[in-house]
């Protein structure tokens, strides 16, 4: 008013200049603090703090304030109105928009222009500005830094896994995810490669998320494969849904593999064996002899080799999981044992070493 009042006394060839002067004031009197971007997660909510002041006037001190969203719209020189606390404008609002987005009428006389979006999603990604409305006057706070950017982001997925799962015991993981009301529950469902563990689910509703535990007993198929907890979301058409895919890591006691090696003369012939369980090898004098112990086991284990006496008087040796020899002699007959053992467990197993003559040599292997 005190703009206006000295605007309508100055002489008329200044009043242009001073009319200027007081755009200027006022504009100073309409204020609007509002983040420059906000960030929500697909399918979640997002308060979008606003304050706004404008000038006081007596003329329309009864006249209700109308509050206005509008969406940015590059392919108009109309905003679209997403948001109105104006009962004489909401029909304006496409119907899917009307329902997530809300400014609040009682909060806007105080000077709160705050926006909520409810069940956020891609298109809801751009640019917003505020408008308010009370008797005669309008005022569209369209100013770069009275606008506000909005970015949606994937839903995101927290899988929980208390390591180590070990074969054979009941176990849980767990996914969850945030939810932004108490009326809205995303479904958890679980997909899982192996059929040989039945899954048993348990979900949990909290005040701001919801968590479901899948149990189950795990075996050694189990190891390696993946685990998917995918959540569904939104209502009708916009019903949607994200995953999280992974790879279990089970634990489990060594499996000792069937023995493989070879046997080769000091004229250069090599007999190779393989799957040898328990078995029989049969070598000649002089021969240089290799077995290899190896295990299935998680974590890997360490293998070791018995045999009594000591076969180290019988030129055998051990490196790492390999028995070997560089020259066998008739002492080293006799029954020979891997053992592996790992944090999990310990499994063993064994084969018979025949060293012959080569006059009493016969050349087989078996059980």
């Amino acid at each position: 008013m005190g703009c206006q009042l000295h605007e309508a006394l100055i002489p008329a060839v200044i009043s242009a200049l001073l009319l200027w002067g007081g755009v200027q004031c006022r504009t100073r009197e309409y204020s609007l603090e509002v983040p420059s971007q906000v960030a929500v997660q697909d399918g979640l909510c997002v308060h979008i703090p606003c304050k706004f002041t404008y000038p006081a006037s007596r003329d329309d001190r009864h006249a209700p304030l109308y509050g206005y969203w509008y969406v940015e719209n590059k392919q108009s020189w109309r905003p679209r109105l997403v948001a109105t606390n104006n009962p004489g404008r909401i029909q304006e609002i496409d119907p899917r928009v009307r329902r997530r987005f809300e400014v609040s009428g009682p909060k806007l006389n105080s000077g709160d222009c705050s926006l909520t979006i409810s069940d956020a999603q891609a298109a809801d990604q751009t640019t917003y500005h505020f408008r308010m409305e009370k008797g005669c006057r309008h005022w569209s706070y369209s100013a770069a830094k009275e606008k506000v950017s909005v970015i949606v982001t994937e839903r995101k997925l927290n899988i929980t896994i208390f390591e180590p799962l070990r074969a054979g015991q009941r176990e849980s993981i767990f996914c969850k995810t945030q939810r932004c009301s108490s009326l809205e529950v995303p479904e958890i469902t679980w997909e899982h490669a192996s059929q040989t563990s039945p899954l048993e689910t348990s979900p949990t509703v909290h005040h701001n998320s919801v968590e479901d535990r899948m149990d189950f007993i795990p075996t050694v198929a189990d190891h390696r494969q993946n685990v998917t907890c995918k959540v569904t979301y939104g209502e009708g058409s916009s019903r949607r849904s994200v995953e999280k895919t992974v790879t279990l890591n089970i634990h489990y006691p060594p499996r000792i593999l069937p023995f493989s090696g070879y046997t080769q003369a000091p004229r250069g012939d090599v007999h190779i064996f393989s799957n040898v369980s328990n078995g029989q090898i049969y070598a000649l004098a002089d021969d240089s002899f290799l077995v290899r112990c190896e295990a299935d086991a998680n974590p890997p284990s360490n293998q070791t080799w018995v045999r009594t006496p000591n076969f180290l008087e019988n030129h055998l040796y051990t490196s790492n999981n390999v028995l070997k020899s560089w020259g066998l002699n008739l002492g080293g007959t006799g029954k020979y044992e891997c053992q592996a053992r790992n944090q999990e467990g310990a499994s063993r197993a064994s084969f018979y070493l025949h060293v012959q003559d080569h006059e009493d040599y016969a050349p087989m292997l078996g059980p």
